[in-house]
């Protein structure tokens, strides 16, 4: 049995999830994605189409659906993201809505950075767990600079899944207790590398992910 922490429903076929399922995924992860540069309202639409349509595409493939939702770093609105964060607790009445996702650093600056430390702030205040993006630019140096975030947050970094991590953030994602996503794709992650990564360190704390 897998289940899959991290993936985007909304942009995989029909039949590609039937595969996964065929394959023995049983249950997974949508997450919010960056998908689009609208603004605050059709990323509510984004939310509201993982939850309503998302899940049930994973069901009818014989998956058990999860959402995890948040502003993506690479997604967020230059107005209305206060209201946003003010919605963003309701969802998690439906029992699906299992984490805050993606969020995280992109092109990093003081605005990202806040709205990465408001999404923490509130999943301590849920009590979820959170799944963080990192970029493929300049990833170690906003990488320590969101482990630093996490660290200085109320959040546990035993709840805290890092992903699209790479042999040069791999041991700082570990090292402060979060679990590492190892995002295997082309261009992200190979699936060699994965191997050399967890045969030198381990596999304690390590997660395989498809995004």
């Amino acid at each position: 049995m897998f289940v899959d922490l991290h993936l985007h429903a909304d942009g995989i076929p029909d039949q590609d999830l039937a595969t996964l399922a065929y394959f023995g995924v049983k249950a997974a992860v949508t997450c919010a994605r960056d998908a689009g540069a609208g603004g605050a309202l059709e990323l509510r639409r984004h939310w509201d189409e993982l939850v309503r349509v998302q899940t049930i595409r994973l069901e009818q493939a014989g998956i058990q659906p999860m959402v995890a939702l948040a502003l993506h770093p690479a997604r967020i609105p230059w107005h209305g993201v206060d209201d946003l964060l003010q919605r963003l607790p309701h969802y998690f009445d439906d029992p699906r809505v299992v984490a805050l996702g993606e969020l995280g650093l992109q092109d990093g600056g003081q605005r990202e950075e806040d709205i990465f430390s408001r999404q923490l702030e509130l999943a301590a205040r849920l009590r979820k767990p959170v799944i963080v993006h990192t970029p493929a630019r300049e990833k170690a140096s906003r990488t320590r600079r969101l482990l630093a975030l996490v660290k200085r947050s109320a959040v546990e970094p035993s709840h805290v899944l890092v992903d699209h991590v790479n042999a040069e953030t791999f041991a700082l994602v570990r090292g402060i207790g979060c679990w590492a996503g190892l995002t295997l794709q082309p261009g992200l992650l190979e699936p060699d590398d994965a191997a050399a990564l967890i045969s030198k360190h381990g596999a304690d704390r390590i997660v395989l992910t498809s995004d």
